[in-house]
Parts: C-alpha cells; sequence; structure tokens
C-alpha cells in the first residue's frame, strides 16, 4: 500500500469512528463549557433529531387569531403568552409542534432553578406553515448565558406579517436530553476530500485537506514554508506537516464562513449592549471606529462562539443551524438571523448550499445602503499565495496583491494599472465562470466556484512567506485549539492568510431568506476549471436567483 492509500485509509477510520475526537485534522478543546454527554448523545454520524424522544411538558388544544404586524402601534400587533411553567433541570433540546400561516418571532423565557433572579430571554423565528420547530437553548457556546437548571416560564409568539391576519395554534412542548459535544469535531469525506468543523464555533468550516495524493507542508532551503502535492519527503529541506489543513484558523473571523451586512444605524433600531466610550470594547478597523450589525457564523471579535440551533450529522452530509454572532464586540452580542449552511461532496468538490434569514426587525430599512456581503469570507493558508482567476481581460496569476488595509488600492482587472499595493475587486461579470482561487507557483490550491457574485475580492494578509520573519508569522490563536504553548504552526500564522470574498452587494431585509451555494475544489486549476463546469452544467451550484433583485434587493 503506497503512502497517499494509508493516508486515506486512516482518514476513512478515523472519519468513521463514533467517539473520535480527533480525525484528520485539530482538534477543539472544551472550553469549561457544559460538554457532558455519552456516545449515544454526541450527535456523532447517525444522531439526528429523529434519534430522540421528547416528554411533552406542555400542550394546547386552542387555535388563536393574530393580527397582522403593525409597527407604528405595537400594543395592537397579534401576540400570544403560553404559561408554561416547568422546571427543565439540565436538559436543553426543545421541539415545538405548532401551524401557523404566518411568520412568527416569540421568545422563550426562563429562570435559573438554583437562583430565580437569574433569567434569560431568547428571541426565535418560525415560518409560516411550519409544523415543527427544535432548538438548543444557550447552554453549549463560549459566552453562553443558559448554562444552569432551569424553569421555562412562559413562550410568546407574534405574527410578524405586516400585509395579513394568522391563525396560529401551539400543539405541544417537548424536552429532550439530546446534547451538543461542543469538544468534537465533525469531520464528513468523500474518501479524497475531508471537510472538518465544530459546534465550537458555528459549524464553519475550519479543515480542508485533501487524502488521495502526497501533499505535505515543507520548508525550502530558503526558510520558505510551501504546500504542494505530489512531493517526495526526502527531498525537501524540512517537513513540518503531512497533514495539511488548507484553512487558516487563527481566530474567530478567519476559517471559511458567510458574513452578513447591514448599515443599520440607531434611526432603524440598532441598540447594541456595548459602550462605545470604551474603546477597549469593539473592533474600531474597517468601519471609521464604528461598529455595525454583522452576523457572522465563526464568533465574535471578543472569543465568544455563536449557539448552534440545530444540526443534522452524517457520515457524508452535514447540516448546521445557528444564531449569527455580531463580530465587532467583545460584549457577546447574539444577533437575531439565522445561518443555515448545509455541506456534502459532489464530483470531487465540497458543495455548500447557504441560507440566512434575519428577524432583527429593524425599522426603516428602505433608507439603509446596500452592504457587501461575504458569502462565504474564505482564508487560505499563506503558502497558497498566487491568487488565480479567468478573466474575460486575461488570466491573473498573482502573488504580489496585498491586505485591504485602507493603503492598497482596488485593481479591478488584469489589465489596470496601479501603482503600490493593490487588492482585486474583480466585476462578476468580467470572471469567466464564476470562480478563482489561491494556488502555489505549481497551481496547485483551493478553488471556491461561486456563480453570478457581483464582486470577486482578493486580498493576503502579509506578502511574506518565510517562516522565520517572527513579525510575520506570530503565533497561532490557542484558546480554541488543542496545540502546545510553544509550537508555531506557520501555515496559521495570523496575519498571513490568503483571502477570497465572492461577495453580493444586497440590502438586508426581515424575514426574507437569502440562498446560494458554492463549491470548494482542491487540486490544479485544470481539475477546478472541469469540476467546477460540470457542477454548473449540471445544475448543481448556479445561483440563478441572484440575478434578481427579487429577495435582498440591490437598492
Amino acid at each position: 500500500m503506497n503512502k497517499h492509500s494509508l493516508k486515506k485509509l486512516i482518514c476513512l477510520l478515523l472519519v468513521g469512528m463514533i467517539g473520535s475526537s480527533y480525525a484528520c485534522g485539530s482538534s477543539s478543546s472544551d472550553g469549561g463549557n457544559n460538554d457532558s454527554g455519552s456516545s449515544t448523545q454526541s450527535g456523532l454520524p447517525g444522531y439526528t433529531a429523529e434519534s430522540y424522544s421528547f416528554t411533552p411538558i406542555y400542550t394546547d388544544g386552542d387555535t388563536v387569531n393574530l393580527n397582522a404586524y403593525n409597527p407604528d402601534v405595537p400594543e395592537e400587533n397579534g401576540n400570544v403568552v403560553y404559561d408554561v411553567y416547568s422546571n427543565i433541570g439540565g436538559k436543553n433540546y426543545l421541539k415545538m409542534e405548532i401551524e401557523t400561516d404566518v411568520n412568527l418571532v416569540g421568545y422563550i423565557n426562563y429562570y435559573s432553578n438554583e437562583n430565580p433572579t437569574v433569567i434569560n430571554s431568547e428571541k426565535f423565528y418560525i415560518e409560516a406553515n411550519d409544523t415543527e420547530f427544535t432548538t438548543f437553548l444557550d447552554a453549549y457556546r463560549v459566552g453562553a448565558r443558559g448554562a444552569f437548571d432551569k424553569t421555562i416560564s412562559t413562550i410568546s409568539f407574534q405574527n410578524v406579517d405586516d400585509t395579513k391576519d394568522g391563525t396560529f395554534k401551539f400543539k405541544s412542548l417537548g424536552i429532550s436530553d439530546r446534547k451538543i459535544v461542543t469538544k468534537e469535531d465533525m469531520y464528513i469525506t468523500d474518501g479524497a476530500t475531508v471537510l472538518g468543523t465544530s459546534p465550537y464555533y458555528g459549524g464553519c468550516i475550519s479543515y480542508l485537506e485533501r487524502t488521495d495524493a502526497d501533499i505535505y507542508e515543507y520548508m525550502d532551503s530558503d526558510g520558505n514554508i510551501c504546500v504542494d502535492r505530489d512531493v517526495d519527503p526526502d527531498f525537501v529541506y524540512q517537513v513540518s506537516k503531512e497533514r495539511v489543513n488548507l484553512v487558516n484558523i487563527c481566530d474567530l473571523g478567519r476559517e471559511i464562513q458567510p458574513s452578513y451586512y447591514s448599515l443599520v444605524q440607531e434611526e432603524n433600531g440598532y441598540k447594541p449592549d456595548y459602550d462605545p466610550e470604551d474603546k477597549d470594547s469593539y473592533y474600531q478597523g474597517l468601519t471609521n471606529g464604528k461598529p455595525i450589525y454583522n452576523p457572522i457564523q465563526c464568533g465574535d471579535y471578543g472569543g465568544h462562539t455563536p449557539q448552534i440551533i440545530d444540526y443534522v450529522y452524517k457520515e457524508d452530509y452535514l447540516y448546521i443551524k445557528m444564531k449569527g454572532q455580531e463580530w465587532f464586540f467583545f460584549t457577546n452580542i447574539q444577533a437575531n438571523g439565522y445561518i443555515e449552511v448545509t455541506y456534502y461532496f459532489k464530483d470531487g468538490a465540497l458543495v455548500v448550499d447557504n441560507r440566512y434569514t434575519d428577524f432583527s426587525q429593524f425599522i426603516n430599512l428602505e433608507d439603509v445602503a446596500v452592504s457587501s456581503q461575504e458569502t462565504p469570507a474564505t482564508y487560505f493558508v499563506y503558502p497558497l499565495n498566487y491568487f488565480y482567476c479567468e478573466t474575460r481581460q486575461g488570466t491573473i496569476f498573482d502573488k504580489n496583491i496585498s491586505a485591504q488595509n485602507g493603503r492598497s488600492q482596488e485593481r479591478t482587472s488584469p489589465r489596470g494599472e496601479v501603482s503600490g499595493e493593490y487588492f482585486y475587486a474583480l466585476k462578476g461579470r468580467n470572471v469567466i465562470d464564476g470562480w478563482c482561487a489561491f494556488v502555489n507557483e505549481n497551481k496547485f490550491g483551493v478553488g471556491i466556484l461561486m456563480p453570478n457574485a457581483d464582486r470577486y475580492i482578493a486580498s493576503r494578509g502579509q506578502i511574506s512567506t518565510n517562516y522565520f520573519n517572527e513579525t510575520e508569522n506570530t503565533r497561532y490563536y490557542k484558546e480554541f485549539f488543542q496545540f502546545d504553548e510553544s509550537e508555531i504552526i506557520p501555515s496559521y500564522a495570523t496575519f498571513n492568510y490568503s483571502y477570497i470574498n465572492p461577495a453580493i452587494i444586497r440590502k438586508m431585509v426581515n424575514f426574507v431568506p437569502l440562498e446560494y451555494s458554492y463549491a470548494l475544489y482542491v487540486g490544479d486549476v485544470e481539475e477546478m476549471r472541469d469540476v467546477f463546469g460540470g457542477l454548473q452544467d449540471g445544475g448543481v451550484v448556479t445561483n440563478e436567483n441572484l440575478k434578481s433583485d427579487e429577495g435582498w434587493p440591490r437598492k
């Protein structure tokens, strides 16, 4: 058996092992969270909502009428409150059975059994005609507010449809002992590529490895870190890693994950809980020193991770539904929006279906400017330092691009004349077949297919790939992952990364889902062209809906 066949076999065995906390990559630490649970409660492959029984704790058979939503006269809005008052102890997985013909926003209100003055209220959203809603309460993350034995006091529901009255029936509320073991990373594979993620940071992509080729991270004789395939380790200067994660995961904000924006102000009802006078309580970059509404999948600038609402985990399929975390703050602010991501493999590529529904209920959104939505933000390891893109003005194969740091200029085509530092911001219509990549000098790397984006943005955190330059290889951020404190992980260096954002220029809208798909492929650019072309021709990844202004508008 040759070396890459052995690697493939090892990864397949590890991914399929129930109870394994390490498979083909790094494992996250538990951070002191509520992670208890046996293997039959761990959420490893095969464990979905259907695997669990629910104990009814509340039933109601009445149908009620809910008036249409009127933001100008809140007291007249259709709203109903149910007195549950049930001690659920340490259980945190709920299922509601309902009947509704309108969209609903509600609140689950509960308090600590040990100290009833410790209370929490969780906002949720249910779409019209749904008959079931499941959710984990806020107990399994960094910054969790409900990690205590609790009593549910009341649950409320409100019609948020402003065009019609509705009918609603709260048939039952059930509770289950299903838990999330946040320290257990989740992996799926097609036998050639491994995807890894964790509930600890919202289910974003934190691990991507190609296992059916001899891929190494190694140092050349000049001290540069390189990543390449078909490498003979006996003929390179020094091997750093034999199992190569191609994703930069230096902090909560890198990885590969969607990041959504709305430029709402206080007059729109945006009043985040932070002290604007305390300059150390929020991130001041990018927005002229003022935070903006930014639901993100992986966590916030202060190190708090998002709330998983639900997930389905199988050996070759992963669905995550989570509540976005506002990125700009140290103060643990949850966004009111559901990020739903589905991962699966097709024809050698990882396909990612995305859905975001905001239920923040901000007002006067017609006056808010459009934003550049990161559909996802992709952060690759820095040895993949050439940006590759086939455009109508020519092919880009460029390693000289810089960061979006306020000093660099936008370069909108390979023919664009710029002086000094630059990054690429290519118009969508000029990118052939809707894909681009970061690769090495041999054109091996990771490509992303995201058709019908408005712009394709590419930049780099730092130009250098030299291992010995400490100023450009800061020590890996270790709070969420298990690495020795003395260990430097060159390809994960904090400020060295390669970034691609297929951006759509859209305005966030309440209760209207934004849906799209993208695909990732690890290989050379000729393989990317063939695989991505097949996904588009087969109708797997097309994003035809993004051509329309319906849903999230462009104006």
